[in-house]
C-alpha cells in the first residue's frame, strides 16, 4: 500500500503483520463518528509471491486496483486472481493480504473508522472481499477533500465516502441479482403499484419462476426482510405518506390498503410507526 501519506507503524503480532491505527484525528471526526485516516493516490507496489505475510488493519480499508493485476488471498480459501477495475475491501483485524500478479499493484486507497464505518459494516454494506468499482477513479474527489484539513473538507470527505460506500453496495448487489433471478425487481415494482393487493408467498414465487423456499431465500436477500415482512410495512408507509397529504378518512385509507377492518389497520399502524394514525396525522400537520 502507498505510504506516502502517513506512515504506519507495521508491528508483528500472533505471526501477522499489523498496521496500526494512526495519529491525528480532529474533533470534527469524533462529533461526525468518521475519519478518513490515510489515503493515497497512484501508490505501487511490486508484485509478490501470494501468500506472502499474513496480516490485519486496525481500521477499515478500499483498495481500487487502477492499473495491473493482483490477487487476494485469506486463510482458508481459495486464491482469487483480479484486475483493474475492482477494489480490495478489508475490514478491522481481518487477516488477510493482497499484492500484484506478475505486475506492479497500482492503487487509490482510502482508510477510515469511527461508529459511522462500524454501523456501516453491520448492516452490511461495508464487508470484506473483492468488489467491481469500475475504471474510473471514483475515490479521488473523496481524497480530494481528505487532504485538506479544514473542518468543511473533511465533512464533506466523510459525505462523499459514504455515499461511495452505498452507491457501490447497490451497484454489486444488482450486479449479483440481475442475471440470476430477472424477476425479483419486477415483482418489487408490482408489490409496491399494488397497494390494495395482499401478496400471497404462493403468488410471488409463481411470478418469479421459483419454488415458495427458493422466493422465501432470495427476497430474504435483496430486501434484507420476508415477504409478509415486506409487504406489510410497506403498506404502512404508503398509508403514513397518504395521511399526510389527504384529508381521507382513516378507515377509507385502511381499505385503499387492503386492510378490511379499521382496527386492525390502526393496531398495526401504531405497532411500526410508535404512533396511531389520528396522531401520526397530527403531528404531520404541525
Amino acid at each position: 500500500m502507498d505510504n506516502s501519506i502517513i506512515n504506519n507503524a507495521n508491528i508483528k503480532h500472533t505471526g501477522c503483520n499489523v498496521h496500526r491505527m494512526p495519529e491525528g484525528r480532529q474533533e470534527v471526526h469524533e462529533k461526525y463518528g468518521l475519519w478518513i485516516c490515510r489515503y493515497g493516490r497512484d501508490g505501487a507496489s511490486r508484485p509478490q509471491k501470494p501468500p506472502n505475510e499474513p496480516r490485519y488493519f486496525e481500521f477499515y480499508c478500499i483498495s481500487h486496483l487502477i492499473k495491473g493485476s493482483g490477487w487476494y488471498w485469506v486463510p482458508g480459501r481459495p486464491l482469487e486472481i483480479f484486475e483493474e477495475g475492482r477494489a480490495v475491501f478489508v475490514t478491522p483485524r481481518f487477516i488477510h493480504c493482497y499484492s500484484g500478479h506478475n505486475t506492479n499493484y497500482v492503487e487509490d486507497t482510502i482508510c477510515f473508522s469511527g461508529i459511522i464505518a462500524d454501523c456501516l459494516f453491520k448492516t452490511g454494506i461495508f464487508k470484506d472481499g473483492i468488489i467491481e468499482i469500475g475504471k474510473a477513479r471514483r475515490l479521488l474527489p473523496i481524497i480530494e477533500k481528505a487532504s485538506d484539513p479544514s473542518r468543511n473538507s473533511q465533512i464533506q470527505a466523510n459525505i462523499e465516502l459514504q455515499n461511495l460506500l452505498v452507491e457501490l453496495y447497490f451497484e454489486n448487489r444488482n450486479m449479483k441479482g440481475k442475471g440470476k433471478y430477472p424477476y425479483l425487481n419486477n415483482l418489487i415494482e408490482e408489490i409496491k403499484n399494488s397497494r390494495e393487493k395482499w401478496w400471497t408467498v404462493s403468488e410471488m414465487a409463481e411470478f418469479c419462476s421459483l419454488s415458495e423456499a427458493q422466493l422465501r431465500r432470495v427476497f430474504y436477500a435483496h430486501t434484507g426482510t420476508s415477504p409478509k415482512d415486506y409487504i406489510d410495512r410497506l403498506k404502512i408507509m404508503q398509508a403514513a405518506e397518504t395521511l399526510s397529504n389527504s384529508t381521507e378518512s382513516i378507515a377509507n385509507i385502511a381499505m385503499l390498503f387492503g386492510y378490511s377492518d379499521p382496527f386492525h389497520f390502526s393496531r398495526r399502524f401504531k405497532q411500526i410507526t410508535g404512533l396511531s394514525p389520528e396522531k401520526y396525522r397530527m403531528e404531520m400537520k404541525r
